[in-house]
């Protein structure tokens, strides 16, 4: 099964690799996006809410998910030039949702971002806000 995610933006992208035991034409990548969770951030030492130093507005506070991304096609070559915490916009690409067995016996689902398609991010707003945890 895949669900298609153009339109993608602001995506993290750490230790790209191209694995040669799979192929010379795909580039393996660890993916982070984040989302504002509708909270104030605080503080983990203080226990305050964090602001902005600028504008003294409340911090939005963001959830963080990590994807196995790969790039092919015409993201191959572009890609090729990524280092980590570059930040892209996916223009054409899709999740796949893999069922497999696992060395235990039980079943689970391999998640894998294909991009076929990126350019870089243009940070323009807080909405470029994607830092780590």
């Amino acid at each position: 099964m895949s669900l298609n995610i153009s339109g993608s933006r602001f995506v993290k992208v750490y230790d790209p690799t191209i694995k040669l035991n799979y192929s010379d034409k795909v580039l393996f990548a660890n993916l982070v996006t984040s989302r504002k969770t509708g909270n104030a951030k605080i503080d983990k030492t203080t226990g305050e809410v964090v602001r902005d130093s600028e504008t003294g507005k409340e911090v939005q506070e963001r959830a963080f998910s990590r994807w196995e991304g790969k790039f092919v096609g015409n993201a191959f070559e572009p890609s090729k030039t990524l280092r980590d915490g570059d930040m892209i916009d996916i223009v054409n690409g899709w999740v796949t949702a893999e069922p497999f067995t696992g060395k235990d016996g039980k079943p689970h689902i391999s998640l894998m971002v294909t991009i076929a398609e990126f350019e870089p991010s243009i940070i323009d707003g807080e909405d470029a806000n994607v830092d780590d945890e």
